[in-house]
């Protein structure tokens, strides 16, 4: 009997010290820098003296894009600016058919109903780029200045079409490609919006086709004459895709235009005259302008990497910068963290 009673005391003494083990506590790292020294020139090599072994160690160099004071900051207010390409392909020259660039804040929807509904306003004029002669070569757009919308939640930018019926001749073909939208700060700061979440060095650096979400939403006139023998379906629109019908639903939108999945869009209302007058209009989903990703940190050393006693860097700008190390040790339930700073002059 005493045996078994031996063995019950030892079970109870592992438990408790198996479970004394895996609720060891967390401490923050003894952790200390020191750089070689506080002044260097363009193209020096700063060498930082470390000491302790932390888990992890995230260095901010403090230079655009690489500031500490920054690693949370998600929104801020900045210059947003505004580039495309567009052609003008078929119609005549002077022309009632025109392509306006709008902007709405108060957008409830992606249909008919919605976008009479809602307030935009015509920007069309602030880029005076647009194409002057019928050509299939693309025109580059002014950077166009959207930074009084930033005050909105959420914008929505649209392409307007507007044609004309004209008994000589066909309305007026459109192609769009290439939409990018950037958040610009004062400190050097640029974000892309209508791109790729941030995740890191392989996010994308401009806006892209696939993050942008086109929608066509028809006003005016569907139907136009036209077969599918000819190339044309019978309908005039966009060729992108409606609200609420994604290509995994169809591979056509709700005007039975085969959906593009990459640039350019195209407005071809087919090649016959007389066409009664035609609304139709190209709209991006909804971004905050003010959206703008976190700083990053490096991280120079990992887990399992061996102790690190000094770290190297080059500054090829001068400047006065705000070097940061974040040093933290931790596992899976908790972490704790020590920050040091340093303050480097950089000059020609």
């Amino acid at each position: 009997m005493k045996k078994y009673i031996i063995y019950i005391v030892f079970g109870i003494a592992a438990v408790i010290s198996f479970t004394a083990c895996n609720n060891k506590e967390i401490v923050a790292p003894g952790f200390d820098v020191a750089p070689n020294k506080l002044t260097f020139k363009v193209g020096d090599t700063i060498v930082f003296n470390i000491s302790g072994n932390p888990d992890m160690i995230l260095f901010y160099s403090g230079e655009n894009g690489k500031r500490y004071a920054n690693a949370n900051r998600l929104s801020a207010s900045g210059a947003e600016k505004l580039v495309f390409q567009s052609s003008m392909q078929q119609g005549v020259i002077p022309s009632n058919d025109s392509l306006r660039l709008m902007v709405s804040s108060n957008l409830s929807g992606y249909d008919a109903a919605s976008v009479q509904k809602a307030t935009w306003t015509d920007i069309t004029s602030r880029n005076t780029k647009w194409p002057t002669a019928l050509s299939t070569n693309f025109t580059t757009s002014d950077s166009v200045d959207i930074s009084d919308f930033n005050t909105a939640n959420k914008i929505n930018i649209a392409f307007k079409y507007i044609g004309k019926k004209n008994p000589a001749a066909a309305q007026r073909k459109w192609q769009i490609q290439n939409l990018a939208l950037s958040n610009n700060l004062s400190d050097g700061t640029v974000t892309p919006l209508f791109a790729a979440p941030f995740l890191g060095p392989a996010t994308p650096s401009a806006s892209a086709f696939a993050y942008t979400g086109w929608v066509e939403v028809s006003i005016k006139n569907n139907t136009q004459p036209g077969t599918a023998s000819n190339g044309y379906a019978g309908y005039n629109a966009w060729n992108v895709g409606t609200g609420g019908i994604s290509t995994a639903d169809s591979v056509r939108n709700s005007n039975g235009i085969p959906i593009r999945a990459a640039y350019p869009i195209t407005f071809d209302p087919g090649p016959t005259v007389n066409n009664d007058d035609n609304e139709d209009w190209l709209i991006t989903t909804s971004v905050d302008l003010k959206t703008t990703k976190a700083d990053a940190g490096t991280p120079i050393k990992k887990l399992a990497d061996v102790p690190l006693s000094l770290y190297k860097y080059i500054v090829k700008k001068a400047g006065v910068y705000t070097m940061t190390f974040v040093a933290t040790n931790s596992d899976v339930s908790d972490q704790r963290s020590v920050i040091k700073q340093v303050t480097i002059t950089v000059t020609p």
